[in-house]
C-alpha cells in the first residue's frame, strides 16, 4: 500500500502541472482570442462591466491589454480580486476574467440520461472540469453538447433542461441537467450512395446477413438506431469490400435523416469503391497452413489494415517481409515488388528470395570494460541459437538496431554520455554471428548535488529513507535526474505546498565537461491547510460513512496523496460509480481552501436469473473414476464408474440472485441466490457489513442449505451458518486477522455403498469458533516471485455449543518467494494438527487429506497417509458382485514440505521449467516415530505457460517411497502454480 501511495503522488506531478491554472503570459501574444468570459458572483450581473474589457474577442491577444482590462475592473473597487485564467482552445484562446467573489462548480447531475448512460460519459460529454468557476456560458454549451449528444445515440426527440442550485454558504453552484429522453428512434430506409447496383445489393445484403446479426452491425427497417450498430456495420460494409479486394475504398455515414412524424431514422452511406487490388506473395511460403499464411500476409503487409494503398505503404510491406523471414533465420532474404497500376485495378507481387537459413551461433558484445556482460544482456532482443534442433535463434537488421538502441540507453543511464553502439551481423556457411561494437567513452560522474530553496522541508526528508538517486561521486543519468525532480515535488505535494515548482539544473565542470553539479532549484510557495470539507452527491449513503473512509481532517496541511487514496478508498466501498476529492478551486495564493468530497451513487439493486431444462441419469455427471461424499475425500475408482440409475430425470432448471446495495447508507451488501432443478436445491443468503458497528471491523454473515441427490449412491442435506468478524492489522504488511463462528449440519441418506461413510459421520453437527491470522506480501498472488504468504488458523468445536464432536484443530502454513535474476526459488512448509477431547472423535470431515497437484505430487488426489477397503457391491458399470475400492481414512497430522525452482525455457519469452521437491504425508497419529517412519519423499519436473489469469501448469512427480497399489508416477494439468 504504501509503494501505491508513492506511486499515486509521483503521477499527482505530472497531473497537478497540467491541470494547474495559466495566468496571463506573454507567449500567448498574437494568438487569437475565441471567447471572453466574466464570472463572479450568480447573483450579480456582471455582463455591466464588460465595457471595461480592452482585450477584445477576434483579435490577437495583448498581455498589456489584459493586464489594462484587470486593473479597470479592480478600480471600480466592486470585487476585492480580479484574476484571468487564459485557456487554449482549437476555436481560439478563451479568457476567464474570475471577478472574486467567484462561485464554482459543486455537483452535476443527471437524473433521468443516468438510467440510459453511465454518469462517467455524461459527465464527459458535459465537459464540466472539477475547479472550474461557474460560468454560464460554459453551462450552455454543455446543454448544447448532451443534445448532441443524444442525437448520435438515436433519441433526437430529447430535450434537455438546466437547473442551477445555488449554495451560497460555501460558495457553490450545484448542476441539474434535467433529461427528457423520449422514445429511442427506429431505423427506417438504408441506402448505399456511391456504388453501382450490383454492389449496392451486395453491402446491403452484407448489413442484413447472419454476420451482421453476430456483430452488432444489423441494419434493417425497426432496429434501434445506435452509434454502435452504425460503426460495426460501417465496419462491416469495408470487410465486404475487403474480401472483393477493394482495398483502397472508404466508408462514411451521411448525417441521418430523421422523421419526427415516424420517429424512424433513414440511415445513409457515402460508398467510394475503390480498384480491385490483388496481392500476391511469390517465392515462398509464410506458413505451412494456408489459411496461416494468408493471416500473416494481412499481418504484414498494411494496406490491410490502412484501407488504402501507396507507396510509402508498399515499402512498408516490403520491410515487414523481410524483418519476418531474417527473424525466421534466412538472414539473406530479399523482397522484389512489382507494383502495376491500371485503370479500376492495381497488381502488387512481392516476390521473396529467402535464400541460405542460417542459425545465430554467437551473441558477442565487444568493447564492453565498465559493464558486465551480464548487465547488458537484458537490453539484447537478438537472441543466439540453442541446442533444440529447431531453435535458429532470432534476428534481423530491425532486431540489431533495436539492441543497439537499448543498449545506448543503458550506457547512458549509467553516465555514459558519448557511448556509441553499432551492430554488425558477419556470416559464416549456415550460422551468423551478431556483434555488438561498444565505445563507451568516459562516464560522467556527479560531483556534488545540492537542493536550494527549501526553506521548510529539509533535504533528509524531501529524499526519503533511500536518498537521492544522483549524489557525489555516482552516475549522472538524465533518468535520475527527472525521478529525483518529481520525487522532491511529490513529497512537497504531500506536506500541503500544492504550488510547488522545482526545476533541475546541470552545470558542467569548465575543466571537465565529464565531471557535473546538479541543483534543483524549489519555489515552495504556500502551505495551502484544509478549511471545512463539503460532501456532495450522497443521496442514501450516510455523511458518517464517507467521513470515516475518506479520512481527510480539517486544518491540516492538503496532501496530494490524502486526496488520491480517499477517492480510491470510496471506490472500494462499491456503492459508487464516480467520486472525486479535491480543493474548491483552482490553488493560487491562498493559504486556506476548503475541500470537495463528491460522488454519485451506483445503482442499488441487480438481479441477475436464468431459465433451462435439464435431462439425466442420476450419476450420468459424476467425473469418471472418482466419487465424493460431502466431508470426505475424494476416491478415486480406477477403471471403473459409477453405474447411473435406470431412471430418467426431467425437470426445469432455473437460478436467480438478488443483490441490494448500500443497505442502510453504510454500504452494507445483501445477497440472495437461489438454484432450482429436479436432483439439486440450493440457497444463499449473505449480509456484508464494511464497518461492523461502526468499527475498523469488516463483517460477513452467510446462511446456505442445500439438497442433493445428483449421485446415484447417497442422498445429502447441507446447512451453514456463519458469522466472520475481519480487521486489517498491518497495511504495510498486509496482515489481516479473522474471527469467525461457524454452524455446519451434513445429513447422509440413502447410502448404495454403506461402509462408504463411518456411521458417526452420517449426521453430523459442527459449532466452530475460530481464528485465523494472515500475511501477505507477495508481489502477484497468482503467480508470486517475491515476498512470503503465511496464515494460521486455530478453531475449537465443543459439544457444549451444539457439535456432535469435542476437538481443536490448529493448521498453519508459510511460504517463501525469492527472484534471483530470472530465477525464483519458491518453498512452503504446511502443518496441522487435529486431537479430540473429553472422550470424544474427530468427523472424518475434519481430518486432513493430501495428494495432488497442489499438496504432494507423488500421490493422486486425497490419496496420501492410510487407506482402507470399502466393498463396492453391485454399483458398478459393467460389474456384479462385490469390488473392493481403497478410500483413504485421513489422518490427525499433516506435514507438507515443497520446494520449486522456477526458471524460464529461451524457446517461448510465456514458457517456463519447474524443477520440484514435495514431502511430508498425512499421519493418522500425532508422534514423531509415525512422522518419521511414513515420511514421503517426492521428486519432479514440470511447465509453466504464463497466461493473464496464471500459469498453466504442467507436472510429472516421482514419489521415491512409493504405496503398494499406487502408482509412484503421477502427471497433473492444471492452472496456477502449486502453492
Amino acid at each position: 500500500m504504501r509503494l501505491q501511495g508513492v506511486l499515486l503522488l509521483l503521477f499527482a506531478v505530472a497531473a497537478w502541472a497540467q491541470l494547474a491554472v495559466q495566468p496571463p503570459q506573454s507567449i500567448y501574444d498574437g494568438q487569437t482570442v475565441g471567447a471572453i468570459d466574466l464570472i463572479g458572483n450568480p447573483h450579480r450581473d456582471v455582463e455591466t462591466f464588460r465595457p471595461l474589457i480592452e482585450q477584445k474577442e477576434g483579435k490577437p491577444y495583448s498581455e498589456s491589454k489584459v493586464q489594462a482590462s484587470i486593473a479597470a475592473l479592480e478600480r471600480t473597487g466592486q470585487f476585492p480580486k480580479v484574476e484571468v485564467n487564459v485557456v487554449p482552445d482549437p476555436l481560439g484562446l478563451r479568457l476567464n476574467f474570475l471577478l472574486e467573489p467567484a462561485y464554482y462548480l459543486g455537483m452535476v447531475n443527471f437524473p433521468e440520461a443516468t438510467k440510459v448512460f453511465s454518469y462517467t460519459r455524461l459527465l464527459q460529454v458535459a465537459d464540466l472540469h472539477e475547479e472550474d468557476p461557474y460560468d454560464p456560458t460554459r453551462v450552455a454549451a454543455s446543454e448544447k453538447a448532451l443534445h448532441e449528444f443524444l442525437r448520435r445515440n438515436g433519441y433526437f426527440l430529447a430535450k434537455v433542461h438546466t437547473d442551477s442550485e445555488i449554495d451560497d454558504a460555501h460558495q457553490l453552484v450545484n448542476l441539474t441537467f434535467s433529461v427528457t429522453l423520449g422514445k429511442q428512434a427506429k431505423i427506417a430506409d438504408v441506402v448505399m450512395q456511391g456504388a453501382d447496383a450490383s454492389e449496392t445489393s451486395k453491402l446491403l445484403h452484407s448489413v442484413r446477413s447472419l454476420r451482421a446479426r453476430l456483430t452488432g452491425a444489423l441494419l434493417k427497417p425497426g432496429k434501434a438506431y445506435t452509434p454502435e450498430r452504425i460503426q460495426a456495420a460501417t465496419k462491416l460494409i469495408k470487410r465486404t469490400l475487403a474480401q472483393q479486394h477493394r482495398l483502397a475504398s472508404s466508408v462514411q455515414e451521411n448525417p441521418p435523416q430523421y422523421h419526427p412524424e415516424t420517429n424512424r431514422v433513414d440511415v445513409s452511406f457515402k460508398v467510394e469503391v475503390g480498384p480491385l487490388v490483388t496481392v500476391r506473395v511469390t517465392g515462398a511460403r509464410l506458413s505451412l497452413l494456408p489459411f496461416m499464411s494468408g493471416r500473416q500476409i494481412k499481418k504484414l503487409i498494411p494496406i490491410y489494415s490502412e484501407g488504402t494503398i501507396d507507396r510509402d505503404l508498399v515499402r512498408e510491406g516490403e520491410q515487414n517481409l523481410i524483418d519476418y523471414f531474417q527473424k525466421k533465420g534466412y538472414f539473406d532474404a530479399q523482397v522484389k515488388t512489382t507494383f502495376d497500376r491500371q485503370p479500376g485495378k492495381i497488381l502488387l507481387v512481392y516476390e521473396i528470395d529467402k535464400g541460405k537459413k542460417h542459425k545465430v551461433d554467437r551473441v558477442v558484445l565487444q568493447g564492453n570494460h565498465q559493464v558486465s556482460e551480464q548487465d547488458l544482456q537484458a537490453a539484447l532482443v537478438v537472441k543466439k541459437a540453442h541446442l533444440w534442433f529447431w531453435s535458429h535463434g532470432s534476428v534481423s537488421e530491425k532486431l540489431a538496431h533495436q539492441s543497439a538502441n537499448n543498449l545506448q540507453a543503458g550506457y547512458r543511464d549509467r553516465g555514459y554520455e558519448d557511448a556509441k553502439i553499432t551492430p554488425q551481423i558477419v556470416p559464416h556457411d549456415s550460422r551468423i554471428d551478431v556483434v555488438f561494437n561498444i565505445q563507451e567513452g568516459p562516464q560522467t560522474l556527479v560531483e556534488n548535488v545540492e537542493v536550494v530553496g527549501n526553506d521548510n522541508v529539509p533535504v533528509e526528508q524531501l529524499a526519503g529513507p533511500g536518498g537521492l538517486e544522483l549524489h557525489s561521486g555516482a552516475p549522472f543519468s538524465p533518468r535520475k535526474l527527472a525521478e529525483d525532480r518529481n520525487r522532491i515535488s511529490a513529497s512537497y505535494l504531500n506536506r500541503g505546498f500544492l504550488n510547488v515548482e522545482v526545476k533541475a539544473a546541470v552545470a558542467r565542470n569548465p575543466q571537465d565537461p565529464h565531471r557535473v553539479e546538479v541543483t534543483y532549484n524549489v519555489a515552495e510557495h504556500q502551505m495551502v491547510r484544509a478549511g471545512d470539507v463539503i460532501y456532495l452527491g450522497q443521496k442514501q449513503a450516510r455523511v458518517a460513512l464517507i467521513q470515516k473512509t475518506a479520512k481527510l481532517p480539517t486544518e491540516a496541511p492538503i496532501k496530494r496523496g490524502d486526496l488520491l487514496q480517499a477517492e480510491s478508498r470510496l471506490y472500494d466501498l462499491n456503492v459508487f460509480d464516480w467520486s472525486s476529492v479535491g480543493p474548491r478551486r483552482p490553488i493560487t495564493d491562498q493559504t486556506e481552501e476548503s475541500i470537495l468530497v463528491k460522488n454519485h451513487e451506483a445503482k442499488r439493486n441487480e438481479i441477475t436469473y436464468g431459465f433451462g431444462f435439464e435431462v439425466s441419469h442420476r450419476g450420468g455427471n459424476v467425473p469418471s473414476g472418482t466419487v465424493a461424499v460431502p466431508g470426505g475425500p475424494v476416491v478415486g475408482l480406477g477403471s471403473n464408474k459409477i453405474a447411473p440409475s435406470q431412471a430418467t430425470f426431467a425437470s426445469p432448471l432455473g437460478s436467480v440472485e438478488f443483490i441490494r446495495r448500500n443497505m442502510r447508507g453504510l454500504a452494507e451488501t445483501a445477497r440472495a441466490s437461489l438454484v432450482v432443478s429436479r436432483l439439486d436445491q440450493r440457497a444463499l443468503t449473505s449480509y456484508a457489513q464494511p464497518h461492523f458497528i461502526g468499527s475498523q471491523w469488516s463483517s460477513l454473515s452467510t446462511l446456505s442449505l442445500e439438497r442433493n441427490s445428483e449421485n446415484p449412491l447417497f442422498a445429502a442435506s447441507l446447512g451453514d451458518v456463519s458469522f466472520q468478524v475481519e480487521r486489517l492489522i498491518s497495511r504495510k504488511s498486509n496482515t489481516r486477522l479473522q474471527i469467525r463462528y461457524d454452524f455446519n449440519k451434513t445429513v447422509l441418506s440413502h447410502l448404495l455403498v454403506p461402509q462408504l461413510v463411518l456411521p458417526q459421520d452420517l449426521n453430523v453437527h459442527l459449532s466452530t469458533f475460530s481464528g485465523t491470522l494472515l500475511r501477505d506480501t507477495r508481489d502477484k498472488p497468482l503467480d508470486a516471485h517475491r515476498g512470503s504468504f503465511s496464515t494460521l488458523n486455530l478453531g475449537i468445536t465443543p459439544t457444549a455449543l451444539g457439535s456432535s464432536a469435542n476437538f481443536a484443530k490448529l493448521t498453519g502454513q508459510f511460504a517463501y518467494y525469492k527472484q534471483v535474476h530470472s530465477v525464483v526459488f519458491a518453498n512452503s512448509i504446511r502443518l496441522g494438527l487435529v486431537k479430540s477431547f473429553a472422550s470424544s472423535f474427530v468427523p472424518t470431515s475434519q481430518l486432513y487429506f493430501s495428494g495432488g497437484g497442489s499438496s504432494l505430487r507423488g500421490f493422486p488426489i486425497d490419496e496420501a497417509g492410510p487407506q482402507r477397503l470399502v466393498p463396492f457391491c453391485n454399483v458398478l458399470s459393467h460389474q456384479t458382485g462385490c469390488v473392493n475400492v481403497t478410500v483413504p481414512v485421513g489422518g490427525r497430522e499433516l506435514f507438507i514440505l515443497n520446494s520449486e525452482v522456477r526458471f524460464p525455457l529461451r524457446i517461448n519469452k510465456a514458457l517456463g521449467g519447474v524443477l520440484f521437491y514435495d514431502g511430508g504425508n498425512v499421519y493418522s497419529a500425532i508422534n514423531l516415530n509415525n512422522f518419521v517412519n511414513n515420511y514421503s519423499n517426492t521428486i519432479g519436473i514440470g511447465l509453466r505457460y504464463s497466461t493473464p489469469i496464471g500459469p498453466v501448469r504442467i507436472d510429472a512427480g516421482r514419489n521415491l517411497n512409493p504405496v503398494t497399489g499406487i502408482s509412484a508416477t503421477q502427471y497433473y494439468i492444471t492452472l496456477g502454480q502449486a502453492f
